[in-house]
């Protein structure tokens, strides 16, 4: 009965415009049948509980069995989640303001807790800062954000109690992102995820992936991105893919060549998402959200569910081996 409540509430929740423009892009890439794909996606979800788009993502209508098993689904995620990270250690990263009190030497900007403060505070941060954010402290995703500019002609009183009643609590200085992530976006802080493991001391990169806006948006995370890995050079070692596979050479808004790109202190972002998963021995699987600002690279959060989807997406790369291949390299190794 497990296994059939399963099923029915992964097709409950899926997004089932997304899911027919997955299988049109399968059925024009393989040439097989939309039927064919729908019922080989069903017999994967029975088989590897393989949600459609880690179906799609992995290239699974392409896989064989064995290269099958490598692969981390939505079903093995949480398994691995489990074993891997303590529930109640994993709040200081769930808890935003509880993260940035610990972690202030590596997200490199000021912030306040609304709870603490009262409207006039709010305002004179505001007018310090020029730009904040406002953001629910157990957000994702980029939900719950809201970009403050300061007008000394706003209403502080009416805006500290809509951020109350919408307990977006925290209120943190913008990131001025670094020029050369502007040349490909300049309307969003786009987000390098950095996904860390720990075992026996010592921790070990497991993946990367900087996210880009597509457009104009001023948010990311809610909208069709761009994503891509760096090197510790801070040049592009993969493809640049969009959530429906689409290859791209330069940026749809900006026309930046991205064989052109060269981020600069990639290796020092990765050193510091290390030190970081270092005070954190407990959270051992971590997915860290970097910005690289004007003044280098800092955090933006930390996150338990580190997200596996992008890392195997095989149009990066090309790979046919899964992120849980990667994981169990690690925590097998004598050494690691």
């Amino acid at each position: 009965m497990g296994l059939y409540l399963y099923i029915i509430k992964r097709l409950k929740k899926f997004d089932s415009e997304r899911f027919k423009k997955h299988i049109d892009i399968i059925s024009k890439n393989t040439g097989k049948s939309k039927t064919y794909i729908k019922l080989d996606w069903i017999k994967n979800l029975l088989l590897y509980g393989v949600g459609y788009t880690d179906y799609f993502r992995g290239d699974y209508i392409n896989l064989t069995r064995k290269e099958k098993k490598t692969f981390v689904t939505s079903k093995s995620y949480y398994q691995i989640l489990k074993k891997l990270n303590d529930k109640e250690e994993t709040k200081k990263l769930s808890d935003k303001l509880v993260f940035n009190n610990m972690f202030k030497e590596f997200i490199k900007r000021d912030f306040i807790d609304l709870r603490e403060k009262n409207a006039n505070d709010l305002k004179e941060f505001a007018r310090e800062k020029q730009v904040v954010f406002a953001k629910i402290i157990n957000g994702y995703g980029g939900h719950g954000v809201k970009k403050i500019t300061y007008d000394k002609k706003c209403d502080f009183k009416k805006m500290y109690k809509e951020l109350s009643e919408n307990k977006q609590f925290l209120i943190e200085e913008a990131i001025v992102q670094s020029e050369e992530l502007n040349e490909i976006n300049p309307y969003v802080v786009n987000s390098f995820r950095v996904v860390t493991l720990y075992k026996d001391g010592e921790v070990h990169i497991l993946g990367n992936a900087l996210r880009v806006n597509k457009g104009s948006e001023d948010v990311i995370g809610c909208t069709d991105d761009l994503y891509f890995s760096l090197g510790e050079d801070g040049k592009i070692n993969s493809n640049v893919v969009d959530d429906y596979g689409n290859v791209f050479t330069a940026h749809p808004l900006t026309n930046k060549t991205f064989s052109e790109v060269k981020i600069p202190k990639v290796q020092e972002a990765f050193d510091m998402c290390k030190q970081a998963a270092m005070m954190l021995p407990k959270v051992r699987y971590i997915g860290w959200d970097v910005a690289f600002s004007k003044n280098g690279p800092c955090i933006i959060e930390g996150n338990e569910y580190p997200g596996y989807g992008i890392i195997q997406f095989y149009k990066l790369n090309g790979s046919r081996t899964g992120h849980k291949k990667e994981i169990y390299d690690v925590l097998n190794s004598k050494n690691g």
